[in-house]
């Protein structure tokens, strides 16, 4: 009669979380049996689908049909498939902002959210991440490359010229994205990739099939304690690094930044931080902040969850002044801080 009659209302909230894991899974297990890339060249029939993956035509139908209610595939009605732009977009492996891998390795090792409770209770988990930083680090770094060079050239574009033979000095760079963006902006530019010896091998790679290896260098070592050019970088860039560790050693970090810089320099820092003003309703954009504090929080030993202001009052401590602040991607922040007195941007 009308359905449940209750005080809470329907539980739809408590099915989305429910089916929020099988969602991902969904996607992890089309990305595996090659749905999407079936679908790159254009519509196809469940059958010829069916067929291509090895999979039941009974059973292939019950993923596709839930990749249609999600938005990641539309069809006709007449059991013929094909690819949303976000699908085509993201889900490809060749597309120039892939993000194949980010689905794989964002989450960080998939031991470590049955344990989340007590992780939160201790402060800290059984296993990090820096336990596998050869192999799930340097995963992950090349998987959010595509993604992120682009932010960096975006970023580049909003920033002068540093003018021939200026340093971008990237710090915790991974397979290099921002320095090899910002590179691909500025011809005349170079770079210096500072990373941990098991995962500057991503970053001299990806240099060179960008074709930027000659004027890219790598530093194997921590950022914390290599041996860094002092007053010489027109740029630094701190990419998803800054809450990786305690709030001293992230303050550290700037210092070390601050002193890297030529007279007139830029700091970019790229993130997720937590919004200062908790949500009052649902919203995708704003919980990604969120999911990516508690991403963090999962899976490291020293990690903060880190608000914008928070970051600002660091800047200050340091010497410098936010100059602009940006979302170029839902979620993250680019904050490009400098020396006071430097002229906005236009």
């Amino acid at each position: 009669m009308g359905g449940l009659a209750h005080s809470g209302g329907p539980p739809t909230p408590i099915w989305e979380v429910i089916t929020g894991y099988t969602r991902y899974w969904l996607v992890v297990a089309a990305l595996d049996l090659g749905v999407f890339e079936e679908l790159a060249g254009g519509q196809r029939r469940l059958d010829e689908l069916a067929e291509a993956t090895g999979v039941a035509g009974s059973r292939l139908a019950v993923v596709l049909d839930y990749l249609v209610s999600v938005g990641l595939l539309t069809t006709a009605g007449d059991r013929r498939f094909e690819l949303t732009p976000a699908a085509r977009g993201y889900l490809l492996r060749d597309a120039p902002l892939s993000m194949v891998e980010m689905v794989r390795y964002s989450p960080g090792p998939r031991t470590a959210w049955p344990e989340l409770s007590a992780t939160l209770r201790r402060g800290r988990p059984t296993r990090s991440v820096e336990d596998d930083a050869g192999l799930f680090y340097g995963r992950l770094a090349a998987a959010s490359a595509p993604t992120q060079q682009a932010v960096a050239r975006a970023t580049a574009a909003l920033l002068p010229d540093p003018g021939p033979g200026a340093l971008v000095l990237d710090l915790g760079a991974g397979a290099a994205p921002w320095a090899i963006g910002m590179l691909l902006a500025w011809p005349r530019a170079r770079a210096l990739a500072v990373d941990l010896p098991t995962i500057t091998p991503f970053a001299e790679a990806a240099a060179t099939e960008h074709g930027v290896a000659d004027r890219l260098d790598v530093l194997a070592g921590s950022y914390l304690d290599a041996v860094l050019p002092i007053g010489e970088a027109a740029v630094v860039t701190i990419g998803h690094v800054i809450g990786l560790q305690s709030a001293d050693l992230a303050k550290a970090l700037l210092l070390r930044a601050r002193g890297a810089l030529r007279p007139g320099g830029f700091v970019v820092i790229s993130d997720y931080f937590r919004p200062a003003e908790p949500p009052t309703a649902p919203d995708l954009e704003s919980s990604l902040p969120q999911s990516m504090a508690l991403t963090i929080l999962a899976n490291t030993y020293e990690a903060e969850v880190i608000e914008l202001p928070t970051l600002l009052s660091w800047l200050a401590e340091v010497g410098l002044v936010p100059w602009t602040t940006r979302q170029l991607l839902p979620g993250q922040l680019v904050v490009v801080a400098t020396e006071p007195g430097q002229a906005p941007p236009p």
